[in-house]
């Protein structure tokens, strides 16, 4: 009981954080990556409820394994459609362009999976299943806020 008072106050105090961010700096610098990497890092190491040592352990290979799956990302969400634009979209790409197109996507679909997969197998061995478990559902809630946070400035900046 008295853990789960602690764990709210914490969110709670993130929360008022994370607000507080957001309304110091403007819709441009508020989403700024390393902003949210900030917030994000805070946010996973009260979820996680980490000790120092646990710290030390879970961050380089977190980031490791984050970085190049962002990497990834990156690639199939921008650069494989600009090259597509640069053909002059999906209309003018011959089917063995298309062809290679859905290949370059499976090669990083797979990339991302195997880094995801390694980064599981790694944070297993340095501290709980459970805690492993946390930081997924931690990451799919931090996600989601800043969604609904950004989706929120949106529709003030609209109005």
């Amino acid at each position: 009981m008295r853990t789960k008072i602690i764990n709210m106050k914490k969110t709670i105090l993130f929360l008022t954080c994370l607000l507080f961010v957001f309304a110091t700096t403007n819709a441009q610098q508020m989403m700024h990556r390393e902003n949210i990497k900030l917030l994000k890092t805070s946010y996973i190491t009260d979820a996680l409820s980490l000790t120092p040592a646990e710290a030390e352990k879970f961050w380089p290979v977190y980031n490791l394994y984050t970085n190049k799956i962002h990497e990834s990302k990156f690639k199939l969400e921008n650069e494989i459609f600009r090259q597509i634009n640069a053909q002059g979209g999906i209309d003018n790409l011959t089917e063995k362009q298309a062809q290679e197109f859905i290949e370059k996507t499976i090669l990083l679909e797979e990339n991302i999976i195997a880094n995801q997969t390694k980064m599981l197998r790694e944070l297993s061995k340095i501290m709980a299943a459970k805690k492993v478990i946390q930081l997924q559902k931690a990451e799919k809630d931090f996600n989601r806020r800043i969604l609904q946070e950004y989706g929120r400035r949106k529709r003030i900046q609209g109005q």
